[in-house]
């Protein structure tokens, strides 16, 4: 919005491309957000309706002036939301949206809590290997039981974007990260469910091999030289060795073996082409490096969800499976959950959940000063089809007080839920 001052007028003088601010409670009035454009003259006839005299409008965000109306013209508008049938039916609906916003973020913390407790599970892992390898192959089972649970109801499957508060987890949430996002594919492209809980265990365990190598060099910052990297890289041959001692099903295996194996023959450790490199490793290697792009050791050097899914189209397409890639970013849509977006109002927001089938319209939590922190708006972009994204914007171009709102996640953190269609 522009930054130029801003104009209280009669609500007389309103007509349709003045952008208006509306100063009331956000339940106490219909509209979607407290300041918009003004559209039809319905929407002039529900403000008026609210009892509202005087309304501030912005000069420099509207497409018209206000009205010149002579004094003797101008006529109370008595507040009549409570006996106008349109009214009152907008400020029904606006209760069932809060309602279902309330339940959205009830369903985030729950999502909150079982990331966290499979992360536990992770690192349990990943220090017992050796030790308790029967013990941590069912450890993992059950973590991908439940997950399997959550993800097979028939109806549609919800992404959603998670807070970053695990902290001295991450390493182990980019194992859960993968194996939700690869089963959630999996699920979209119809994989039968006994694949799709061998691509989740696969995810589970792709990097256990970095517990062979020191953490110097899996968590350095800096750029790593040639010899750390070619070290880094024995990490897949590591886990293909635990995994066998661990006695691994063979097609958790091959995803352990062969996630960092591009399909023109590119990858590593063995340089395979498309034709030797199992489906589902195909699948775990193009969210593998997404994630990686997400959520780098540098952080400095992580991409937004926008540009990591942009990145994989532009950059590597010709190293990934072409139908798997596509119905990656067929689900997660052009701007996946964690992204920050302005819309075609000029409204800010984050993403913070996507659903099959709808990633044109995900659901966002849209910044607006009016309303507390606490009790950010989330807006369901399906139900309103005269308002898109227009762009993406990085976190750190946001004015502080947009960014400390909104709070971007420093780390992309995913989970899914089933919700009816």
């Amino acid at each position: 919005m522009g930054s130029e001052e801003i104009i209280t007028v009669d609500t007389d003088s309103l007509q349709p491309g003045m952008y208006v601010f509306i100063d009331l409670g956000w339940m106490a009035h219909p509209f979607p957000l407290n300041r918009f454009k003004i559209k039809s003259e319905e929407q002039i006839h529900t403000i008026r309706a609210l009892g509202i005299r005087n309304i501030r409008y912005s000069p420099a965000d509207s497409d018209v002036h206000p009205l010149v109306q002579a004094p003797h013209q101008s006529v109370e508008h008595p507040a009549v939301a409570a006996t106008d049938p349109a009214v009152a039916a907008m400020l029904a609906e606006k209760q069932q949206s809060k309602e279902r916003s309330e339940r959205h973020r009830a369903k985030v913390h729950e999502c909150q809590k079982i990331v966290a407790e499979a992360a536990k599970t992770i690192r349990a892992i990943n220090t017992d290997i050796f030790a308790r390898p029967a013990a941590c192959v069912e450890s993992a089972h059950q973590v991908m039981d439940g997950f399997m649970k959550i993800l097979l109801q028939e109806d549609s499957t919800v992404l959603f974007a998670l807070s970053d508060k695990l902290a001295g987890e991450e390493i182990y949430v980019h194992a859960i990260n993968v194996s939700v996002l690869a089963t959630m594919i999996a699920k979209e492209m119809k994989v039968p469910p006994a694949e799709i809980k061998q691509i989740g265990m696969g995810c589970l365990f792709h990097d256990i091999g970095k517990v062979e190598i020191p953490t110097k060099v899996t968590l350095k910052t800096d750029p790593l030289t040639a010899a750390e990297k070619s070290f880094l890289q024995e990490h897949v041959n590591y886990g293909e060795k635990i995994g066998r001692n661990a006695k691994l099903d063979p097609a958790v295996l091959a995803i352990v073996a062969q996630h960092h194996e591009f399909v023109d023959g590119t990858g590593y450790p063995n340089r395979l082409t498309q034709d030797k490199i199992s489906l589902l490793a195909q699948l775990v290697c193009i969210i593998n490096l997404y994630d990686n792009l997400c959520n780098p050791i540098n952080p400095a050097q992580a991409l937004t969800p926008h540009e990591a899914l942009s990145t994989l189209y532009s950059q590597y397409r010709t190293k990934l499976n072409a139908k798997m890639l596509q119905a990656f970013i067929r689900f997660m849509g052009v701007y996946p959950p964690g992204s920050i977006v302005s819309l075609s109002n000029g409204t800010l927001g984050i993403v913070v959940s996507v659903a099959s089938g709808k990633s044109l319209r995900p659901t966002l939590l849209i910044y607006d000063p009016d309303v507390p922190k606490e009790e950010a708006i989330l807006l369901d972009l399906e139900a309103l089809p005269d308002v898109n994204i227009s762009k993406a914007i990085r976190p750190a171009l946001l004015p502080a007080d947009v960014y400390s709102y909104l709070s971007p996640r420093k780390r992309a953190t995913y989970f899914f839920d089933a919700t009816k269609n």
